[in-house]
Protein backbone atom coordinates (compact mmCIF):
# COMPACT_ATOMS: atom_id res chain seq x y z
CA UNK A 1 0.00 0.00 0.00
CA UNK A 2 1.86 3.34 -1.22
CA UNK A 3 0.89 6.64 0.65
CA UNK A 4 2.06 9.41 -0.88
CA UNK A 5 3.04 12.60 1.38
CA UNK A 6 4.39 15.94 0.58
CA UNK A 7 6.11 18.60 2.38
CA UNK A 8 6.73 16.25 4.95
CA UNK A 9 9.57 18.35 6.80
CA UNK A 10 9.91 17.39 10.30
CA UNK A 11 7.13 15.33 10.69
CA UNK A 12 6.72 11.13 10.58
CA UNK A 13 4.93 8.79 8.62
CA UNK A 14 3.20 5.78 10.70
CA UNK A 15 1.06 2.90 9.60
CA UNK A 16 -2.01 1.92 11.81
CA UNK A 17 -4.07 -1.20 11.57
CA UNK A 18 -7.45 0.35 12.23
CA UNK A 19 -9.28 -2.95 13.77
CA UNK A 20 -6.70 -2.72 16.73
CA UNK A 21 -5.69 0.82 16.79
CA UNK A 22 -1.87 -1.38 16.41
CA UNK A 23 1.06 1.12 15.27
CA UNK A 24 2.50 -1.29 12.69
CA UNK A 25 5.32 1.41 11.22
CA UNK A 26 6.83 4.62 11.98
CA UNK A 27 9.10 6.27 9.43
CA UNK A 28 11.34 3.28 8.37
CA UNK A 29 11.17 1.09 11.89
CA UNK A 30 8.60 -1.24 12.36
CA UNK A 31 6.62 -1.52 15.36
CA UNK A 32 5.13 -4.80 15.13
CA UNK A 33 6.26 -8.14 16.26
CA UNK A 34 4.59 -9.66 12.84
CA UNK A 35 7.86 -9.65 10.75
CA UNK A 36 5.61 -9.71 7.98
CA UNK A 37 5.10 -5.79 7.96
CA UNK A 38 7.92 -3.55 7.01
CA UNK A 39 8.20 0.15 5.98
CA UNK A 40 9.37 0.94 2.27
CA UNK A 41 10.82 4.41 1.65
CA UNK A 42 13.43 5.68 -0.40
CA UNK A 43 15.93 8.92 0.66
CA UNK A 44 14.15 11.74 -0.94
CA UNK A 45 11.09 10.30 -2.31
CA UNK A 46 7.65 11.34 -1.63
CA UNK A 47 6.18 7.64 -0.86
CA UNK A 48 5.83 5.63 2.35
CA UNK A 49 4.79 2.16 1.69
CA UNK A 50 3.43 -0.42 3.87
CA UNK A 51 4.92 -3.82 3.02
CA UNK A 52 2.56 -6.88 3.97
CA UNK A 53 4.73 -10.25 3.17
CA UNK A 54 3.09 -13.43 2.68
CA UNK A 55 -0.48 -12.00 3.41
CA UNK A 56 -3.44 -14.36 4.97
CA UNK A 57 -7.50 -13.71 4.97
CA UNK A 58 -6.82 -12.56 8.50
CA UNK A 59 -5.24 -9.41 7.03
CA UNK A 60 -7.95 -7.89 5.75
CA UNK A 61 -9.05 -4.63 6.99
CA UNK A 62 -8.55 -0.84 7.13
CA UNK A 63 -5.14 0.23 7.43
CA UNK A 64 -4.05 3.99 7.97
CA UNK A 65 -1.34 6.42 6.56
CA UNK A 66 -0.83 9.16 9.52
CA UNK A 67 1.52 12.42 9.47
CA UNK A 68 2.49 13.61 12.96
CA UNK A 69 0.79 17.01 12.10
CA UNK A 70 -1.61 18.52 14.25
CA UNK A 71 -4.19 18.60 13.32
CA UNK A 72 -3.29 14.90 12.46
CA UNK A 73 -3.11 14.21 8.38
CA UNK A 74 -4.52 10.64 7.48
CA UNK A 75 -5.30 8.52 4.25
CA UNK A 76 -7.75 5.19 5.01
CA UNK A 77 -6.28 1.65 2.55
CA UNK A 78 -9.08 -1.07 2.43
CA UNK A 79 -6.98 -4.33 2.25
CA UNK A 80 -8.68 -7.46 1.21
CA UNK A 81 -7.05 -11.01 0.83
CA UNK A 82 -8.63 -13.50 -0.71
CA UNK A 83 -7.73 -17.66 -1.24
CA UNK A 84 -7.67 -18.13 -4.89
CA UNK A 85 -9.18 -21.47 -5.76
CA UNK A 86 -10.45 -23.08 -8.50
CA UNK A 87 -13.91 -24.64 -8.92
CA UNK A 88 -14.97 -27.42 -11.70
CA UNK A 89 -18.76 -26.28 -12.42
CA UNK A 90 -21.15 -28.81 -11.95
CA UNK A 91 -21.79 -30.73 -9.11
CA UNK A 92 -18.68 -32.79 -7.45
CA UNK A 93 -20.17 -36.17 -8.72
CA UNK A 94 -20.58 -36.89 -12.37
CA UNK A 95 -22.38 -39.80 -13.73
CA UNK A 96 -21.91 -40.17 -17.70
CA UNK A 97 -23.19 -43.69 -19.74
CA UNK A 98 -20.35 -45.82 -21.85
CA UNK A 99 -18.82 -44.46 -24.68
CA UNK A 100 -20.21 -40.54 -24.43
CA UNK A 101 -18.02 -38.28 -23.71
CA UNK A 102 -16.66 -36.60 -20.05
CA UNK A 103 -16.72 -32.56 -20.74
CA UNK A 104 -15.29 -31.06 -17.68
CA UNK A 105 -15.13 -27.37 -16.69
CA UNK A 106 -12.18 -25.84 -14.21
CA UNK A 107 -12.42 -21.95 -13.56
CA UNK A 108 -10.19 -20.35 -11.39
CA UNK A 109 -11.09 -17.85 -8.79
CA UNK A 110 -10.14 -14.93 -7.15
CA UNK A 111 -6.49 -14.87 -8.88
CA UNK A 112 -5.08 -11.34 -9.23
CA UNK A 113 -3.17 -12.55 -12.48
CA UNK A 114 -3.85 -15.90 -14.88
CA UNK A 115 -1.89 -19.07 -13.78
CA UNK A 116 1.01 -20.11 -15.53
CA UNK A 117 -0.12 -22.89 -15.91
CA UNK A 118 -3.15 -25.68 -15.03
CA UNK A 119 -2.79 -29.13 -14.46
CA UNK A 120 -5.36 -31.88 -14.57
CA UNK A 121 -5.28 -34.99 -12.67
CA UNK A 122 -6.70 -38.47 -13.09
CA UNK A 123 -6.44 -40.34 -9.47
CA UNK A 124 -3.40 -38.40 -8.81
CA UNK A 125 -1.37 -38.88 -11.93
CA UNK A 126 -1.18 -36.10 -14.93
CA UNK A 127 -3.70 -36.99 -17.34
CA UNK A 128 -1.59 -38.76 -20.11
CA UNK A 129 -2.66 -36.94 -23.75
CA UNK A 130 -0.61 -40.11 -24.88
CA UNK A 131 -1.89 -43.26 -23.55
CA UNK A 132 -4.88 -43.21 -25.29
CA UNK A 133 -6.66 -40.86 -28.08
CA UNK A 134 -9.18 -38.46 -27.88
CA UNK A 135 -7.87 -36.92 -24.74
CA UNK A 136 -7.53 -33.00 -24.90
CA UNK A 137 -7.60 -30.02 -23.16
CA UNK A 138 -7.86 -26.45 -23.62
CA UNK A 139 -6.74 -23.84 -21.69
CA UNK A 140 -7.87 -19.73 -22.05
CA UNK A 141 -5.41 -17.78 -19.39
CA UNK A 142 -7.30 -14.79 -20.58
CA UNK A 143 -10.25 -16.18 -18.85
CA UNK A 144 -8.77 -18.43 -16.34
CA UNK A 145 -10.52 -21.56 -17.45
CA UNK A 146 -9.47 -25.20 -19.06
CA UNK A 147 -11.64 -27.54 -20.20
CA UNK A 148 -10.91 -31.27 -20.48
CA UNK A 149 -12.69 -33.75 -22.71
CA UNK A 150 -12.63 -37.63 -22.78
CA UNK A 151 -13.80 -38.68 -25.91
CA UNK A 152 -15.88 -41.95 -25.69
CA UNK A 153 -15.14 -42.49 -22.05
CA UNK A 154 -15.14 -46.31 -20.72
CA UNK A 155 -14.84 -48.15 -17.74
CA UNK A 156 -11.08 -47.20 -16.95
CA UNK A 157 -11.99 -43.23 -17.35
CA UNK A 158 -13.94 -43.36 -14.21
CA UNK A 159 -12.31 -42.08 -10.96
CA UNK A 160 -11.14 -38.66 -9.54
CA UNK A 161 -10.56 -35.34 -11.65
CA UNK A 162 -8.53 -32.99 -9.95
CA UNK A 163 -7.80 -29.33 -11.89
CA UNK A 164 -4.84 -27.74 -10.45
CA UNK A 165 -3.32 -24.75 -11.52
CA UNK A 166 0.10 -22.83 -10.48
CA UNK A 167 -1.15 -20.23 -7.62
CA UNK A 168 -4.80 -21.62 -6.33
CA UNK A 169 -6.30 -24.10 -4.04
CA UNK A 170 -7.31 -27.35 -6.49
CA UNK A 171 -10.92 -28.93 -7.20
CA UNK A 172 -11.74 -32.29 -7.96
CA UNK A 173 -14.83 -34.17 -9.47
CA UNK A 174 -15.80 -37.92 -9.23
CA UNK A 175 -16.71 -39.67 -12.48
CA UNK A 176 -18.41 -42.66 -12.75
CA UNK A 177 -18.93 -44.72 -16.56
CA UNK A 178 -21.70 -46.54 -16.42
CA UNK A 179 -21.99 -49.53 -18.81
CA UNK A 180 -25.46 -50.75 -20.13
CA UNK A 181 -28.26 -49.23 -21.53
CA UNK A 182 -30.42 -48.26 -19.10
CA UNK A 183 -28.38 -44.92 -16.60
CA UNK A 184 -28.09 -43.09 -19.64
CA UNK A 185 -26.61 -39.50 -18.44
CA UNK A 186 -25.95 -36.05 -20.21
CA UNK A 187 -23.79 -33.25 -19.59
CA UNK A 188 -25.15 -29.45 -19.52
CA UNK A 189 -22.95 -26.77 -18.82
CA UNK A 190 -20.86 -28.89 -17.17
CA UNK A 191 -23.65 -30.12 -15.02
CA UNK A 192 -25.24 -34.04 -14.98
CA UNK A 193 -28.63 -35.36 -15.81
CA UNK A 194 -28.98 -38.81 -15.24
CA UNK A 195 -32.02 -41.12 -16.07
CA UNK A 196 -32.27 -43.77 -13.62
CA UNK A 197 -34.79 -46.08 -12.52
CA UNK A 198 -38.03 -45.23 -10.93
CA UNK A 199 -37.24 -46.88 -7.37
CA UNK A 200 -33.65 -45.34 -7.36
CA UNK A 201 -34.97 -41.73 -7.97
CA UNK A 202 -37.10 -42.08 -5.08
CA UNK A 203 -34.83 -43.84 -3.08
CA UNK A 204 -32.24 -40.76 -4.25
CA UNK A 205 -35.19 -38.01 -3.31
CA UNK A 206 -36.11 -39.32 -0.10
CA UNK A 207 -31.91 -39.21 0.73
CA UNK A 208 -31.95 -35.91 0.08
CA UNK A 209 -34.68 -34.99 2.16
CA UNK A 210 -33.62 -36.81 5.17
CA UNK A 211 -30.45 -34.81 4.96
CA UNK A 212 -31.72 -31.65 4.86
CA UNK A 213 -34.33 -32.48 7.57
Amino acid sequence: MHCRVRNLADRAVSWIRKRDLHILTVGGLAYSSDGRFSSLHADGSDEWALRVASAQPRDSGIYECQVSSEPKISQAFRLNVVVSRAEIMGSPELFVRSGSDINLTCVVKHTPDPPSFIYWYHDGAVVNYAARGGVSVETERKTRTSRLLVARAGPTDSGNYTCSPSTSDSASVVVHVLSGERPAAMQTGGASLLHLPQALIVALILRLFLANT
